[in-house]
């Protein structure tokens, strides 16, 4: 949505409560326009994107509202006269880029010089014929063209007041052509060219080996046209479409069901674990799944809503969001710059020789090692890290998380699996453990309800065989009836025993503690006898023991567990995986006041989750980790890194990459500067030409590259491999009701 001012103009792109994203038009109002948010009354802090024109801004919802916020920025602004705001210069957004520089391009240029350098070397090396150097020679005529993109760099960082390595280039080539050195000149621009073919290169795997992440995530659904379905992908509904949805599938809209009804999963939108009965008349939200039966939705919300676009778009940015120790890179490359200009012009002062300033000259004037040091390491360390099914959305979350000393955890869908298993049975009969599982087996035997599945997974492990029936009848969210050697075996819950006049009130006392540690309890019934009541936690993930253990003996100071789940479950769970804080009823806007209480205490934090509960503190903490693979798209977009796979041993993975690549990018400075300088010094005395100089170049950025290399070599050693802590100790009762 955008306003109807006369010259700026604002586009809501994103919204959740107490946080929006705007876009501005033009986009040198950008910084203007947040000026102006921070004036507004209830609006807590603005960030100024000026490369990407846009705003981001939290509010206090008890103070202010979107909708209050939209319509003050609505008033007609004429734009500010003033020089744009300079480049941010780290932005989470990608920064527009000069034609011709992604690969093609760039390989195109190249490939050009490279012919140019093939049929110089032929020449004087083969044929031993002179080839004329001058200014207006064909080389020189070729390396003042060549130069021209270096030269147009150069002049738009000078409007800047930016002296950067292109300036440096542009002159250094300049001053050789004119004095006779054209080859020199050519030489120059053939190894920045290479240097640049090769960076794009690297970003440009990296973008694709991302983007393949997100063909997993790819979905389309059913809608009905007249009486037929038809599958159209998520992006095609339109509001007011009917969409099927069956067993299994993901919802991808929000609406309200005009028939049918289901048993939905939707613990990615309210973090509890048990199923959801809807039926007509019932809302429904994108991002929950439904487990059993079949209805039929009138959308109501689409497009956006499913995150799709945002999420490819910050893929596709992820590589411009640079990390902090490549800022230091491009730092070292200027002084570099500096350092050659200053050396060159000694050179030649001291020496009298134009030969021996040109050798220096290319020797400095080239830092493109240095500019590559950070930048490579970072790039192969998210390319390789996307092989492996993780997604790093940029190059400072990469930096941070390896920087982490506190981590939150959600408990459903992180800590604990989506399927449940049997934690306890209560036997009020005089049968034994294995007869009362045989019934129930039984009885759901053809049901794939997750409760059912987790009574066959029980009797399976036993091994406990089925008995055969002919009458079985399903109750949808309710249970399930089923006639057994002449008797008739019901399951299900409290209602649904009422509704068929078998008496459960006289149990209550004893399943009472089930309940409150937050377990599911169904009961079972021989004719109208009350057998017993079968209590469900959902199943701790296997690696999360192992995990929890890993990364307090990497280094992390504190681990806290926050959840909606009750008191007496979470601290169960906290006490199995030795997690020393518990935060436990939490609702989803206190996960975050606790991520940034935290913060507070100068804590550097990550938050783990997968739901749209857990969207807030995933954005609030300095590295938001989701679980992915059953994670809300909403999750994916508010956290820095997604894991595909929904390993929980990946985040040791990724602390150790991240480790390992900050290494690499400092080995890369020392290789970098150090054959810079004494190539440099080589040149002052005479020792090296200025061939040489260029297959130093060659030599040491190749080194970089191959080292910058190992990352890919990397393999993320198993959870299990890491011993769990054999005793877990108390959990700090921090919880907040």
């Amino acid at each position: 949505m955008g306003n109807n001012a006369a010259s700026v103009k604002v586009f809501l792109r994103h919204a959740m409560e107490g946080r929006l994203r705007l876009r501005v038009t033009p986009p040198s109002q950008a910084q203007k326009v947040g000026e102006v948010c921070r004036s507004l009354a209830g609006v807590q802090s603005v960030r100024v994107n000026p490369a990407c024109a846009a705003v981001v801004l939290t509010y206090q919802p008890a103070q202010t509202s979107a909708e209050a916020i939209l319509q003050a920025l609505a008033a007609p602004r004429q734009p500010d006269s003033r020089a744009p705001a300079p480049r941010a210069s780290c932005c989470a957004c990608a920064a527009p880029q000069p034609a011709g520089t992604g690969v093609r391009g760039q390989l195109a240029r190249f490939l050009t010089l490279t012919g140019v350098m093939a049929y110089v070397f032929v020449r004087k090396v083969l044929l031993k014929t002179a080839v004329a150097e001058t200014a207006l020679s064909p080389l020189g005529v070729i390396s003042l063209l060549a130069a021209v993109p270096v030269v147009r760099q150069s002049l738009r960082h000078m409007r800047e007041k930016r002296f950067t390595l292109e300036g440096f280039l542009a002159a250094g080539c300049a001053a050789a052509t004119f004095s006779g050195q054209a080859l020199t000149a050519l030489e120059i621009l053939w190894i920045q060219s290479g240097a640049e073919t090769l960076k794009a290169w690297v970003s440009e795997r990296s973008r694709k080996s991302i983007s393949a992440i997100l063909d997993l995530t790819a979905k389309n659904t059913f809608i009905l046209a007249g009486d037929v379905e038809v599958e159209v992908p998520v992006t095609a509904v339109k509001p007011r479409d009917i969409v099927v949805l069956h067993t299994g599938e993901k919802i991808s809209v929000d609406g309200c069901v005009v028939s049918g009804e289901a048993l939905l999963d939707d613990s990615p939108i309210t973090g509890r674990a048990e199923a959801a009965h809807v039926h007509e008349g019932d809302k429904v939200f994108a991002g929950a799944y439904v487990r059993q039966g079949i209805i039929h939705v009138r959308a109501q919300c689409v497009g956006d809503r499913t995150y799709l676009a945002r999420i490819m778009r910050q893929v596709e940015d992820s590589l411009d969001t640079k990390a902090p120790i490549e800022s230091v890179a491009d730092g070292l490359a200027r002084s570099m710059v500096r350092l050659g200009l200053a050396a060159t012009g000694l050179t030649l002062l001291i020496t009298g020789s134009a030969w021996r300033a040109f050798t220096v000259m290319l020797v400095m004037a080239c830092p493109c090692a240095t500019v590559l040091s950070a930048q490579t390491a970072v790039s192969a360390a998210i390319a390789a890290a996307a092989k492996r099914g993780i997604l790093i959305k940029g190059g400072r979350y990469l930096e941070d998380v390896g920087k982490a000393d506190t981590v939150c955890f959600d408990k459903t869908g992180t800590l604990t699996s989506n399927q449940p298993r049997i934690e306890r049975i209560l036997n009020f009969s005089a049968h034994d453990e294995t007869e009362l599982l045989r019934w129930a087996y039984s009885a759901e035997m053809h049901n794939h309800h997750p409760l059912a599945l987790a009574i066959r997974n029980a009797a399976v492990a036993r091994e406990i065989d089925p008995i055969s029936h002919a009458v079985c009848e399903f109750t949808l969210g309710k249970g399930v009836r089923a006639v057994i050697n002449g008797n008739e075996i019901r399951l299900g819950n409290k209602k649904y025993f009422a509704e068929n006049g078998i008496n459960t009130d006289v149990r209550t006392g004893e399943v009472a503690g089930l309940i409150e540690r937050g377990l599911t309890v169904i009961f079972l019934a021989k004719n109208t006898e009350l057998l017993a009541a079968l209590a469900f936690s959902n199943e701790l993930r296997p690696d999360a023991a192992a995990t929890v253990a890993a990364l307090t003996a990497g280094g992390v100071s504190t681990l806290a567990l926050v959840t909606g789940d009750t008191e007496k479950t979470a601290r169960d769970l906290c006490r199995v995986l030795g997690i020393d804080q518990c935060y436990h009823s939490i609702l989803p806007e206190q996960k975050g006041e606790i991520v940034t209480r935290l913060q507070r205490d100068g804590h550097k934090v990550i938050m783990v989750g997968d739901g749209i509960n857990d969207a807030l503190a995933l954005a609030e903490a300095d590295i938001g980790i989701a679980m992915s693979a059953s994670g809300a798209d909403v999750a994916i977009e508010a956290a820095d890194i997604a894991l595909v796979r929904d390993d929980l041993a990946d985040i040791i993975y990724v602390r150790r990459l991240s480790r390992q690549a900050l290494s690499i990018a400092r080995q890369n400075f020392w290789i970098a500067t150090s054959t810079n300088l004494g190539g440099a010094l080589a040149g002052a005395l005479g020792v090296l030409s200025p061939v040489a100089a260029g297959l130093i170049h060659i030599v040491h950025t190749l080194g970089v590259l191959a080292n910058s290399s190992r990352p890919l070599l990397l393999h993320p050693a198993p959870a299990a491999s890491v011993p769990a802590a054999t005793t877990a100790p108390t959990a700090k009762e921090s919880a907040k009701a």
